[in-house]
């Protein structure tokens, strides 16, 4: 099992991850890191199939960054989440099934 955890606060988030990597009874890895930094105030934590997850959060943080670069000011959590919601539903929508 993979666990992630957040707690919202009056002025704080804790979140936490575990480092493990795994795949039904196989522990693959024991240092996936599943926190990526997006911004200053914007923490992506992912679960998933690795290669899959550190490659969607990497996207998702270059554009972050391109947006960022192009307009002069960050993306709002809340804008961050609108446009991460988006790119995973399009992928999930325009994906062959076989």
């Amino acid at each position: 099992m993979e666990y992630l955890i957040g707690i919202q606060g009056q002025d704080f988030v804790l979140v936490a991850a575990d480092n493990v990597a795994a795949h039904s009874i196989v522990k693959m890895k024991q240092d996936q890191d599943k926190m990526f930094k997006l911004s200053d105030k914007i923490l992506l934590l992912c679960v998933g199939e690795a290669g899959d997850t550190v490659q969607f959060a990497e996207y998702i943080q270059k554009n972050i960054q391109l947006y960022k670069m192009r307009n002069g000011y960050e993306l709002s959590p809340t804008a961050a989440a609108n446009f991460t919601r988006k790119n995973l539903a399009d992928y999930l929508r325009s994906r062959v099934i076989i």
